[in-house]
């Protein structure tokens, strides 16, 4: 028996939520050298160590929550965020959750990503271009929002011109994703929801009324001739992807460039070697992720080091705290783009049925974004580093104020 299997108590160690948000991460690791997991609030716990989040991805004694339990949980009230949460296929098991799922299979297959890796290099080469030289901006909103969300549009065949104003609405409605719901935005993340439905739901019967070639007429063309789930449903299952296609990146795109321009020799390894890209984004993803837990629900009884949970019980795996477990990385608080313990599978994307339909999408982003920097803004300075807030669910993060020099005449 292992010293860690001794400390454990038979009741789990119940804490506050909220102290996880300052300095989570030394938090995490403070509490994960004492215990498997802890008690966030009545029967839901916060599971820790690697050893157990990545096998419960997969357990057969577990299940992804539903979206009916998830809006119960937090308390949400009735309106156009539980309609959509209720429904939408990452919070659904079985048979709908593959019916939901499969509309994007086929489209966002691996390879069909790399297809288009050159249409996503020219987008990042094109908002790289349109960057201000000479005077401070925020990285976030300039560079590294707009890449996720004018490539989802694409792949989806939205207007160029409409992505700010679907995007503006996507980072408001992902605040209804962390592990405490924050009532005090309800109303914000309620008006996102639907004004995303409407925008939806209009682009769709344009294209019933007039097919064009792109991903939206044949996920419509493709629900008329089957209808198997309503048609409400299609359009929150589109309304997921475009969350699910634009706010993550959004906030790992630009962590990564602050840890990077943070540490100058990295930048400049990366600048004469462009091959080490792939391995900062991974490492990137691994340090700070954008996605801090996932949840899941037991559905028989679980023990934990001598802690016995019911079935029922929620537990969010923390991706967070897993990949800074030293059982499953060397040294894991140093960011270290050579790494080579890195998983065939990245954990911030999930295992299993339920991973990251668009995982290879998101590396791809990053990857071409960041050769996109590299080879015409170089000399990019960071002046107010991003601080990225939350520890589970999507985290949120903060303003990121950069400087590319005025070019030499």
């Amino acid at each position: 028996m292992n010293d860690h299997a001794l400390s454990v108590a038979a009741q789990p160690r119940s804490i506050d939520p909220t102290t996880l948000y300052s300095r989570p991460h030394a938090r995490l690791a403070e509490l994960r050298e004492e215990t498997s997991l802890v008690q966030l609030k009545p029967n839901q716990y916060l599971v820790l160590r690697a050893e157990h989040v990545v096998p419960l991805f997969t357990d057969p004694r577990t299940r992804q929550i539903e979206g009916p339990e998830f809006v119960a949980i937090h308390q949400i009230p009735d309106g156009n965020l539980a309609r959509f949460l209720s429904d939408l296929f990452l919070f659904s098991n079985g048979a709908a959750h593959r019916a939901k799922r499969s509309l994007f299979a086929r489209s966002f297959a691996h390879r069909i990503m790399r297809e288009a890796r050159g249409q996503i290099r020219a987008v990042a080469d094109g908002i790289v271009d349109s960057l201000p030289r000479g005077r401070s901006f925020d990285f976030v909103d300039a560079m590294a929002a707009r890449v996720p969300a004018d490539i989802i549009g694409a792949i989806l065949g939205l207007p160029a011109c409409d992505s700010r104003y679907f995007a503006e609405r996507v980072y408001s409605l992902a605040r209804a994703f962390s592990p405490i719901y924050p009532h005090e935005h309800h109303q914000e993340i309620e008006n996102a929801a639907g004004e995303l439905y409407d925008y939806v739901e209009e682009q769709l019967c344009v294209r019933v009324a007039a097919p064009r070639d792109d991903l939206l007429t044949a996920l419509v063309t493709d629900w008329h001739a089957e209808r198997n789930i309503p048609f409400e449903s299609l359009v929150f299952q589109i309304v997921g992807v475009i969350i699910g296609g634009s706010d993550t990146t959004r906030a790992a795109f630009a962590m990564l460039v602050a840890l990077l321009l943070q540490r100058p020799d990295d930048w400049a390894a990366l600048r004469a070697d462009p091959a080490l890209i792939p391995g900062a984004v991974n490492e990137g993803m691994r340090y700070d992720p954008s996605v801090g837990s996932i949840p899941r629900v037991t559905t028989a009884p679980i023990r934990f080091d001598g802690i016995d949970l019911p079935p029922g019980a929620v537990l969010r795996l923390s991706t967070m705290s897993a990949m800074r477990d030293p059982a499953l990385f060397d040294d894991p608080d140093r960011f270290d783009i050579r790494r080579g313990d890195h998983p065939r599978l990245h954990l911030v994307f999930g295992i299993g049925p339920h991973r990251c339909v668009g995982d290879m999408l998101a590396r791809i982003e990053m990857e071409e974004s960041l050769a996109a920097i590299l080879d015409a803004a170089p000399d990019i300075r960071l002046e107010t580093p991003p601080q990225m807030l939350g520890f589970g669910g999507l985290r949120q993060i903060t303003p990121m104020q950069v400087r590319i020099p005025q070019p030499q005449s």
